[in-house]
């Protein structure tokens, strides 16, 4: 294999294909990290300890944060505050080797193409104004004499780090806008497909049912092909729903039928519809319910959310363990927890949980698609709430849903 696509496979293996902020923030880590061992290595003289143990702290401080902070609750505008650390981290550098003179501006360019590529107009003013602000300060701070040359360079160089920031936000919006008419074309196609499989799926389990029920003439062995193909035909009517509803989702397609719905009403029933699927595989399903929890929401998407979470729970969950679906309330939310003791997730995978067609890896041996999270999600989401998920590999999986009671 070539050089450049296995550093692009590693890179793939070890962020899992996501840019979240700690992903962003290597390639600043990494060009912050060489200049430092250039620095030694290089024996260039120093003007000021302080400063540049100043901007060591000041990366160390972006990078933790990029790592350490949920940034799935917080708005991702904010990660933008990393690499404008980034940028005063590098105008420290400078003023510590030599100001203007400093070989270490080109760090600039990693901090910048991040900020300049984040959704926004106002990204592009942020880099050039950060950028500008690291070339020019250890230019005047400096007592240095100033030449033409400098001057030159400190009128262009701000200049031409604004307009690359320009482009980058343009060419990174229109790759957002592309990616969205793919993704609205593909919930389109998904939703049509799914309507049109709906309707003959229901009318063979009706001529099914209605086999089974009259059928006096069946032999035993007769019936049992009847059961396995209304079992099938009910997993397929399932998964058709299911891609139905993630369709509709992506498509802002997706409308709540909202009344006055008792939150462990719904878990009761869900409960009582598994019961024969945790029996068959041996594991125990408990329901511990809290008070009465009244929501206004959509009774028959919070059914099928509540069937989802359960059924998951169930088909990795060995036998001998058990499922446990728990209500309560939270502050003024309520909270609906399905806790299981099954194979567990690496946590290096809990945030592509609910993507679409997305599998953990401990799942690979277990029939599924990937598609009963998503569809959580979206009911979720669209209801005002969340849905968490906490695990521990070979200890179990807890999955919550979290909405409000307003």
């Amino acid at each position: 294999m070539r050089p450049l696509p296995l550093l692009r496979a590693l890179f793939l293996r070890l962020t899992a294909g996501r840019l979240t902020p700690w992903v962003k923030q290597i390639p600043t880590l990494v060009t912050f990290a060489a200049a430092l061992v250039v620095l030694l290595a290089t024996r260039m003289p120093v003007a000021s300890g302080r400063l540049l143990l100043a901007s060591v702290l000041v990366e160390a401080a972006a990078t933790a944060a990029s790592l350490a902070l949920p940034w799935r609750r917080i708005d991702q505008f904010w990660s933008v505050l990393i690499p404008c650390a980034s940028i005063v981290a590098i105008a420290l550098l400078r003023l510590a080797t030599g100001g203007a003179d400093s070989p270490f501006g080109v760090l600039l360019i990693v901090p910048t193409i991040w900020v300049a590529s984040e959704p926004g107009p106002w990204n592009p003013l942020i880099a050039g104004v950060g950028t500008c602000f690291a070339l020019l300060l250890p230019e005047y701070l400096s007592h240095a004499p100033v030449t033409l040359g400098h001057i030159a360079r400190d009128l262009l160089a701000p200049f031409v780090y604004v307009v690359a920031a320009i482009i980058i936000n343009e060419i990174a919006r229109r790759l957002r806008e592309a990616a969205d008419a793919r993704d609205r074309v593909r919930d389109e196609f998904l939703g049509l497909v799914s309507h049109e499989l709906r309707n003959p799926l229901t009318s063979v389990l009706g001529y099914l049912e209605l086999l089974r029920m009259t059928g006096a003439n069946l032999s035993e062995e007769q019936r049992g092909y009847v059961a396995v193909a209304e079992r099938n035909a009910r997993r397929l009517r399932h998964l058709v729903g299911d891609l139905l509803t993630t369709a509709q989702a992506g498509a802002g397609g997706f409308v709540l039928q909202r009344s006055r719905v008792e939150l462990n009403e719904v878990v009761r029933h869900a409960v009582e519809s598994a019961g024969p699927v945790a029996e068959e595989a041996g594991v125990a399903l408990v329901a511990e319910l809290g008070e009465p929890v009244p929501l206004e929401a959509d009774a028959e998407r919070l059914g099928q959310a509540v069937d989802n979470l359960v059924s998951n729970a169930l088909k990795f969950t060995p036998a001998g363990g058990s499922v446990t679906v728990a209500t309560g309330m939270r502050g003024t939310d309520a909270v609906l927890s399905v806790r299981d003791t099954g194979v567990g997730i690496p946590r290096e995978e809990l945030e592509h949980l609910s993507e679409r067609f997305f599998r953990a890896s401990t799942a690979q041996a277990i029939p599924g698609v990937g598609l009963g999270l998503t569809v959580v999600r979206a009911i979720a989401t669209a209801h005002g709430g969340r849905l968490e998920v906490d695990s521990a590999l070979g200890k179990g999986t807890t999955f919550t849903l979290v909405l409000p009671t307003a």
